[in-house]
Parts: C-alpha cells; sequence; structure tokens
C-alpha cells in the first residue's frame, strides 16, 4: 500500500512538473505595410528578464512560461503584447509608431537627420506608399502627398509629361522645376521643349516625356521633398527650385528575399470636348464638302460618333521582379522590370525596360558601394495640335475635334491613297484624317539611358567619416519624325519628309564629403565640408530630307538639295566648395549653418564666382512642458531658417552668335537677333521661412504650419531692345519674382484598435507668386510655342507670374462693352495685351487615407483645388470651326448690352438684338478672350486602392510564400468641375516650356485618363 501512494505521489509529481516546463517557441516579426522582416527587434516575456532579439532575418526563438505574454518593441514602431497560448509559431506585425518625433528623412546631400532637428519644412513619401497606385510617370505619384507641391499631368497619352513645381516659380525664362538626385548624384529630369528649327517639332505638335517617367518606383525606398532654398542650400544653384531627393532600395541581411510585383491596367478617357451634333460639313448654313468648317445645314443623314468611335480602350502591364540579400558585411538589390503602356489613341504606346543593381560591402572602416540602372524605353507618339513646323499640316487631335459629324471618319484609306475630306482642293488646302495622321505620319522615339554610382566610405572613428562618390546619368535619344507621301501638307513637303534628331546628353558628378559629429558637454556638434564638381555636356545632331523620291522612308530617299543637316554641342562645368556647421543642445535647441561657393563656366570671369548663405533653428518647446501638459501635447517645435541661392546662366548666353553665312552679293556674316551680354550675373534666390509643427495625444493628430517668403531676383530674360544696338533682343538682368505662401499638413490616426486603423492627412497650400522691376517698356514676358488663340501665357510685370493676357471686346472707361451703332455687335480690338486671367489655384488639398481592417486595406486620395483659370484653347478652334457645342446657337438672336456712340460722339447706354451666325461666331465671338477662361474649382478622387492581404498561416502552408497581396486600383475615378473643356489638370507644351510654361492652357491635347488595375505582389 505504501509502495502504491509513493507511486501515485511522483506520478502526480511528474505530471505537474511537464506542464509547469518551459517550452520553446519561435517566430518571425515583420513590418506590418511591406512584410519585410525587422531585425533587431527586442522580444521580452512579461514580468520576466527573460528575453531575445530577431536575427537579420527578423526571427526568433524564445523558452517561456505557459501563458506567458510577449512584450514586442522596436525603436519606431509600435509596441505589442503578444499573448502566446498554445501556439508555437508566431508571425508578430509591427506598425509605425504615431509619435514620430524622432523620425528620420533623407535631406541634402544623403544626411539622415532626425526630422524634429530641421529648421525647414521637408516632406517625405515612402517607397510602399507609391506603389500601392503605381503611376507611369513617377511624378504623378506625388500629387497631392506633398504640401505646396504642385503637379500637373499634360495629358493621358503614354509617354506624356508631367511638370513638377514647388512653391511656385523662381525663374521668368528658366526652368522652375527642381533638382532630382537619385542615391547622392543629379539627375537630368527634363523634358524636350519646342523646337520648330529641330524637325519642325514645335511645344505643341506633339508631348514628350520628362526624364524623371525613366525610373521604376518599385526600386524606391523614399522620397524626399526639400521645399525651399533652405533645406537645398548645399546644392547650390542647381537647387534654387527645391530638391526631389530619391533613395533607392538596399538589400538586407538575412535569408534572400525574392520579390514579384505585376499589375494589369486598364485605361479609357476619362472627359471629352462638348460638341455639337446638329450641324454638317459646309458654310453659312449651306452643306458644302468644299470646306472643312461645320457650318453647314442641319444633319438630314447619318451622324457618325467619330470622337467617341476613335479612342479606343487601352490595356498595359507592368511587371517587376528583384532579388534582395546579404549579411552584415553586405547587401545587394537587384531588380528587373518591364512596362507596355498602350495609349488611348490607336498605334500610341510607351515600353520600358529597367535593370538595377545596388550593392554594398563593409571591410574594416572601409564601406564601398554601387548603385546602377540601365533603362532602354520605346515610344510611339502622334502629332497632336500642330502639324511640323513650315508643313502647314495638322495634328491628329486638332483635326479630331473639328471633324464633321456627317462624315465617316473612320474611312480614311482608300486603294492605299489618303481619302479627302474637303473635295477638289490642292493637299495643303485639305486636313488630315486622324486615323491617316497616327497610322502614316507618326512620331518615335528610343532612348537608351545609365544612370550609376559607385562611393567609397571611410569611418575610422565613431565621430569621423568620408565619402567620396562618383556618378553618372548618361542617355541617348533618337527621335524620327514621318510626313507620308500624299498627306495634306504644303506642297514642299507632300512628296513626304523624314527627320530624325540624335540627342545625347551627360551629367558627371563627383562629390567629396568630410563629416564630423561629437559630443561635448551638453551639445553635441557637427561639421560637414564638401567638394562638388559637375559637368554637363550635350549634343544634338539632325538631319531631315523634304520631298522624298517614292514611298520609302529615309533620309536617303531625296535629292541632295532637298536634305539638311544641322548639330549643335554645350559644355557646361561647375565647381563648388560647401560646408555646413551644426549644434544640438540637450536635444531642445537646434542650429545650423551652411555655405556653398560655386563657379559656372556659363558666366564670365568676373562673374562666375559667388557664395549664398542659409541658417536654421528650431526649438522643441516640449521639451519644458510639464508631464501632464504632455499627455495632450506630446511635441511641439518652432522653427525658423534664411537663405540665399543662386541659378547661373544657361549656356553661351554671354556670347553673341553668327547667322548662317550670308549669300547675296558681299557675303559675310550677320549677328543673331539676340544679343549675348558678357556681364549677366547669377539669378538670386533669398527665402525666408517660418513653421510650426504640434502633435497631440502622444502623436495620434498633429499639425504642421509653413508661412514662406521667396524673392528671386536679377532674372535673366532677353527683353526687346533698340534696333541701334544690332540686335532685336538681349539678355540682361532684371525682374524679381516673389512667392509667398503657406502650407499646412494635418495628420491623424483617428482609429486605431485590435482589427482597424485609419491614418489620415491633409495637405493643404496656398501660394501667391507676382512679378516687378522688370525693364522700363517691358509689360509683359511671353513662352514661345504656347500662343493660341485669343490669349497668351504671359508674366506680368507688377502682375501675376502665371498671367494670361488677350483681346477682350472694347470697353469704355466704366467697362462697358462698346456696341457698333451700325450692326449693333461688339466692337473687337487686336489689343492681346489686356490682363484676362491668373492660372495660379487660389487653393490646393491633397486629403490622403489609409484605412485597414484586419488582412485588408484602402487607401485613396482625394484631390482638390479651388481657383485658378483655365485657357481653353481648343474649344476657341472648335468654335471658329463649328463644332463646338456653343455654336449649336447659330441662327438664334443675342441680346448685348453696353454703350454706342450718338450723333455728338458720346457714349450713351444701349441695347441690341443680333443674330448669331457663323460670321459672329468667328469674328466677334472669338475675339474675346474670356469666352474661352474659366476660374476652375474640382473634386476629385485621385487614386484608390484596395488590397487583400493573404493570412500568414495560409502562406506557411504554402511552405515557399513568405507574403502575399492581391490589389484592385484606379486613377481618376471621379471628377466633378465646373470647366467644360476637357479635364482641366492640362498644359498644352508639357514640361518643357520653360518660365510661366504652359500650365493651364488646353490645346488639342491627348484626353486625361479612368484607370482600373489589378495586382499581385508576392514575396518569396
Amino acid at each position: 500500500m505504501k509502495k502504491r501512494l509513493i507511486f501515485l505521489f511522483l506520478s502526480c509529481w511528474i505530471a505537474i512538473m511537464a506542464t509547469a516546463q518551459d517550452r520553446t517557441i519561435s517566430g518571425v516579426v515583420q513590418e506590418k505595410t511591406t512584410k519585410d522582416p525587422l531585425p533587431g527587434v527586442t522580444i521580452q516575456e512579461k514580468g520576466t528578464t527573460n528575453g531575445t532579439v530577431t536575427d537579420m532575418s527578423g526571427k526568433f526563438t524564445l523558452s517561456v512560461k505557459p501563458g506567458a505574454v510577449l512584450q514586442v518593441s522596436f525603436i519606431g514602431m509600435e509596441s505589442q503584447e503578444v499573448a502566446v497560448g498554445n501556439s508555437t509559431s508566431l508571425q508578430i506585425q509591427l506598425e509605425a509608431s504615431t509619435e514620430e518625433v524622432n523620425e528620420v528623412v533623407v535631406t541634402a546631400m544623403g544626411i539622415k537627420k532626425e526630422t524634429k532637428a530641421l529648421g525647414y519644412a521637408v516632406q517625405e513619401v515612402k517607397g510602399a506608399d507609391l506603389v500601392k497606385v503605381k503611376e507611369p510617370n513617377l511624378v504623378n505619384s506625388l500629387n497631392g502627398k506633398i504640401a505646396g507641391v504642385n503637379v500637373t499631368n499634360s495629358g493621358g497619352a503614354p509617354g506624356s509629361s508631367s511638370q513638377i513645381i514647388i512653391r511656385g516659380g523662381t525663374s521668368l525664362t528658366g526652368d522652375n522645376q527642381p533638382l532630382f538626385v537619385v542615391d547622392g548624384i543629379p539627375i537630368d529630369n527634363s523634358a524636350v521643349g519646342g523646337d520648330s528649327s529641330t524637325g519642325g517639332l514645335s511645344a505643341t505638335s506633339t508631348y514628350s516625356a520628362n526624364r524623371g517617367l525613366d525610373l521604376n518606383s518599385d526600386d524606391i525606398e523614399s522620397i524626399s521633398v526639400l521645399k525651399g532654398p533652405a533645406a537645398a542650400a548645399l546644392y547650390g544653384l542647381k537647387a534654387a527650385a527645391g530638391a526631389v531627393i530619391i533613395t533607392t532600395k538596399k538589400g538586407k541581411a538575412g535569408v534572400p528575399q525574392v520579390t514579384v510585383s505585376s499589375k494589369f491596367r486598364m485605361d479609357v478617357a476619362n472627359k471629352y470636348p462638348e460638341y455639337q451634333k446638329m450641324y454638317g460639313q459646309g458654310n453659312n448654313g449651306v452643306a458644302d464638302d468644299g470646306t472643312a468648317s461645320s457650318w453647314g445645314a442641319p444633319v438630314s443623314g447619318s451622324i457618325y460618333n467619330n470622337m467617341e468611335d476613335f479612342f479606343q480602350t487601352a490595356w498595359s502591364y507592368d511587371v517587376t521582379g528583384s532579388v534582395s540579400g546579404g549579411n552584415e558585411n553586405g547587401t545587394f538589390f537587384i531588380s528587373m522590370n518591364r512596362s507596355d503602356q498602350n495609349g488611348i489613341v490607336p498605334t500610341t504606346n510607351y515600353i520600358k525596360n529597367s535593370f538595377r543593381f545596388n550593392g554594398e560591402q563593409t571591410k574594416g572602416i572601409f564601406t564601398v558601394g554601387m548603385n546602377t540602372n540601365y533603362i532602354y524605353s520605346q515610344s510611339n507618339k502622334t502629332l497632336t495640335g500642330d502639324g511640323l513646323y513650315g508643313s502647314s499640316g495638322d495634328g491628329a487631335m486638332i483635326s479630331l475635334y473639328l471633324w464633321p459629324v456627317n462624315n465617316n471618319m473612320s474611312n480614311w484609306l482608300e486603294g492605299g491613297s489618303r481619302v479627302p475630306l474637303v473635295n477638289n482642293v490642292e493637299p495643303v488646302d485639305d486636313v488630315d484624317n486622324p486615323y491617316w495622321t497616327v497610322n502614316r505620319n507618326p512620331v518615335t522615339d528610343d532612348v537608351h539611358r545609365f544612370i550609376g554610382s559607385g562611393y567609397v566610405t571611410i569611418d575610422p572613428t565613431d565621430w569621423l567619416s568620408g565619402t567620396y562618390r562618383l556618378g553618372v546619368d548618361h542617355y541617348n535619344m533618337y527621335t524620327r519624325s514621318i510626313l507620308y507621301p500624299g498627306s495634306a501638307v504644303a506642297d514642299t513637303y507632300t512628296d513626304g519628309s523624314v527627320s530624325e534628331i540624335q540627342r545625347e546628353n551627360n551629367i558627371l558628378t563627383s562629390n567629396l564629403t568630410l563629416s564630423a559629429n561629437k559630443k561635448v558637454n551638453d551639445f553635441t556638434l557637427g561639421l560637414l565640408l564638401g567638394h562638388n564638381y559637375e559637368q554637363t555636356t550635350y549634343y544634338r545632331n539632325k538631319q531631315q530630307a523634304i520631298g522624298l523620291l517614292s514611298d520609302f522612308l529615309s533620309i536617303n530617299n531625296a535629292d541632295e538639295d532637298n536634305k539638311s543637316y544641322s548639330n549643335y554641342r554645350s559644355t557646361k562645368r561647375l565647381y563648388s566648395f560647401f560646408g555646413e556647421f551644426s549644434a544640438d543642445y540637450k536635444g531642445i535647441a537646434y542650429l545650423s549653418v551652411t555655405g556653398r561657393n560655386d563657379w559656372s563656366s556659363t558666366l564670365s570671369a568676373e562673374n562666375r564666382s559667388f557664395f549664398y548663405p542659409s541658417v536654421s533653428g528650431s526649438v522643441i518647446v516640449s521639451e519644458l512642458f510639464s508631464d501632464e501638459l504632455k499627455d495632450k501635447f506630446s511635441f511641439a517645435k518652432l522653427r525658423a531658417s534664411w537663405s540665399q541661392v543662386g541659378k547661373d546662366a544657361p549656356v553661351y548666353q554671354t556670347a553673341t552668335y553668327l547667322n548662317d553665312p550670308v549669300t547675296t552679293v558681299g557675303g559675310g556674316y550677320s549677328n543673331s537677333y539676340t544679343g549675348g551680354n558678357p556681364n549677366l550675373k547669377p539669378e538670386t534666390t533669398e527665402s525666408t521661412e517660418l513653421g510650426l509643427d504640434m502633435r497631440f495625444l502622444k502623436g495620434r493628430f498633429g499639425v504642421d504650419f509653413t508661412y514662406y517668403d521667396t524673392r528671386s531676383k536679377d532674372q535673366i530674360i532677353s527683353p526687346r531692345v533698340s534696333m541701334a544696338t544690332g540686335y532685336i533682343f538681349q539678355y540682361v538682368n532684371f525682374g524679381t519674382v516673389i512667392n509667398k505662401g503657406v502650407e499646412v499638413t494635418l495628420t491623424g490616426k483617428p482609429v486605431k484598435s485590435k482589427d482597424w486603423t485609419w491614418d489620415t492627412s491633409l495637405n493643404i497650400s496656398h501660394n501667391d507668386g507676382t512679378v516687378t522691376d522688370l525693364p522700363e517698356g517691358v509689360t509683359l514676358l511671353y513662352v514661345t510655342d504656347v500662343q493660341i488663340g485669343p490669349a497668351k501665357s504671359a508674366s506680368i510685370g507688377e502682375g501675376d507670374f502665371l498671367g494670361l493676357t488677350g483681346q477682350r471686346w472694347t470697353a469704355d472707361e466704366n467697362g462697358k462693352t462698346i456696341l457698333d451703332s451700325d450692326t449693333g455687335l461688339p466692337i473687337t480690338s487686336t489689343d492681346a495685351t489686356n490682363i484676362v486671367g491668373n492660372r495660379e489655384p487660389d487653393l490646393l488639398l491633397g486629403f490622403n487615407n489609409s484605412i485597414t481592417f484586419k488582412n485588408w486595406n484602402l487607401s485613396f486620395l482625394i484631390d482638390i483645388r479651388k481657383g485658378g483659370d483655365v485657357y481653353n484653347a481648343t474649344e476657341y478652334a472648335m468654335v471658329y470651326s463649328g463644332t463646338s457645342k456653343e455654336t449649336e446657337n447659330r441662327g438664334t438672336t443675342g441680346q448685348f448690352s453696353g454703350v454706342m456712340v450718338d450723333s455728338n460722339g458720346d457714349y450713351q447706354d444701349a441695347t441690341s438684338s443680333v443674330e448669331l451666325d457663323q460670321s459672329y461666331y468667328q469674328n466677334e465671338y472669338v475675339a474675346d478672350a474670356s469666352h474661352f477662361i474659366t476660374d476652375v474649382n474640382w473634386f476629385r478622387l485621385r487614386s484608390a486602392s484596395l488590397t487583400y492581404s493573404l493570412p500568414g498561416s495560409f502562406c506557411d502552408k504554402l511552405g515557399f510564400v513568405k507574403s502575399a497581396d492581391i490589389s484592385l486600383s484606379g486613377t481618376n475615378l471621379l471628377l466633378f468641375t465646373n470647366y467644360k473643356g476637357m479635364d482641366p489638370e492640362v498644359s498644352a507644351g508639357g514640361s518643357g516650356v520653360v518660365g510661366a510654361g504652359s500650365t493651364a492652357i488646353d490645346y488639342a491635347g491627348v484626353p486625361a485618363t479612368t484607370s482600373v488595375a489589378f495586382g499581385v505582389n508576392i514575396k518569396f
């Protein structure tokens, strides 16, 4: 019996000990959004000192007691408590902390700094946010995400450009887009502007890509936007308009990771011009196929939906594959991307292939690395507005918008020849069918580009570091434009023409920096010294043949007398020394002082050296709050900055060009119309910025407010001068551009629970850009190649930078319209210098949202614009041709009120009734620009995405899949606007037009698109 009791006791004791015994669990910790593993995460059993950290692959193992609760924490992430329960394997996902007071962003020269230390405004967009709704053009991905940044897409064509302007333009005749920097080296983001001398492609002939289009969003880790001169001061004269700092992905130590991401996309035109369907081809109410106009009789037969039938549903796909990995001594990241984007205009497309390799290796105190990216792209485009310069032809879009509704446009080819619209006339008096233009007269671009840099970093001590970086951005661009024999063009072009342009652009950058950071008592002091050398080389070679001998499309297929050749080459060098001193007192007060001296080869020896400083500081006033107050006001910072930065002249503006040799009697050479100026000095931009950054309720809500005042003086312009000088224009330093504005960013996490989170931000900005100090007698500055109809883009002296000038009906001193006493019609004027509009928006708002419920995420961006004029030059052309909806009122009686001149020559109030006929619309109506200008408002669902992440348990069962996401996304899904034309986000000449640009000018563009995409992202 005793033995039995002892045996029972031992059995119970063993059972108790077995249930109380520690057991080993394992798991992995990931970042919630990207599903990337997190190394170095602290895992601790609650109430004990028992713990561990995750390895380089984010994995951990730990022995714990039954019923244990794990406390999981990592810098910058929200801490979690996880009950172990009966699990032996855990998958833990951490999300970014709402209290981001120690958030780090990439600033000038690639230097990472805490945001609380910055005395100026910087906003960052994570790579994961760029690819939720992946835009073909990277620049479009920034729309609405950053306060003070205005992005304008030039249209819905594949490969079209997008313009980005930060806090308004700073140059009257120069490029106002910010500097783009990728992994520490400047790159080119320009677009080919209109240049009728190089193949006849003016700014409104076709669209061109900005070279930021070449970058693949899937390769990007983050984008920091340095908004003001103080933020970008270390970059010198190239960053007078701000800087966009792009950091690409690196590998992470641990198990190699393979990622495949694919999107299949559909695009449709989102808004057409309003056109009439009542009247057909003819003039003065009489049907007539001897004219292209639509002022004929009411249509009695078939009415064709030519516009709707012309545009097609466009299908595209984008695939990216990447491999990354490494160990504690080195990492690598390799990616490949293929993007095929078809256009809503038949035959148009944009194809891009991209390969990237980023690698880094550390050995002792040395780190060496390289970032390389090769891109090959092809673009098939069409002429849109104007035809080739000198050809008297038309583009496909303007022909489409003016095509009579009684003519079947799909009937464009017969026996291999063009079917005319206008019968029994010479080709120059006819109009090319849009189908003929897109199929027979293409414009193609082929681009090979390499962006690469190598660097060496030495860290001899924990407070001293040095880096040397050498980089290059090189691309070759080959453009070919065709006019097929038999096109409706001028006589010299009817036998066809071929134009080929080879462009080569190369930016070589050498950069050396030394930095020291040392803590001295309560101060942390920093010193940065650097040297920069940059050389930009541009080459253009053009050849053209007019009057082909047959339909064989080759430069060689023409007589020598009909061939022309030209080339151009430029080289620009920039030498710089720069430095920064920074100080931090107890993490409460921060000060930064910078200085940079540039020597530019584009200016004469006495003016080419210029120095510009900046000073910025911030005070973390919340460090002085009581603990009780910090519960409500968790963070508060005051910041201020002052800075000065220069902008040199474009190449060769200090000298005067010679024209081609004179072939008349006497021979010799003549000066160019524009005289150079050896006394040019750089433009200077001076900026003051004040800001307040506050966070509430432990970071759940926040507000960031900024006020800025930027003045850019000594503008380099070329006004008309006295003929006695020997020139018509001459480069001079005159004029000041002033930008004043405010930016507000509101952030919040209204909902945060176990299953639900809602992150939101609202970006609000207002800018007022004006022009002063123009030369005496100069009141307006125009942008070439964007002058259409009764209104023009202009910068106005003592007025708006983004102004519009144009024709108006004549009026008396009280503003009343003067009516002709004989006809009763308004009296028109050819004076086109009247101020008729301001294209700058009154207010821009971007409302970003991300709502997560368990494995589902809904993200969307609402874009709101208040005010800002848009000039509808497409409507002007349609009214004149008789295709506009407005002209349906023809034949009715219009009532006019104003004043007439009486027998004594005095103005008297009067009214008149006039028939609104073809003559009225073509002579009086189109002569008043106000009929085509709208003060535009819009409410737009810019983008939206719905993503489902497969459960981790499901992926574990598959074995080889770490995570998988399925998404449905779209862009431009809703648009509410008072604008009657197409999408009011327009730029007739694209981003290649400098100065006041062509933003908010709508002329014969490809309609913007609404897109829907299905995507899959899998990590192995």
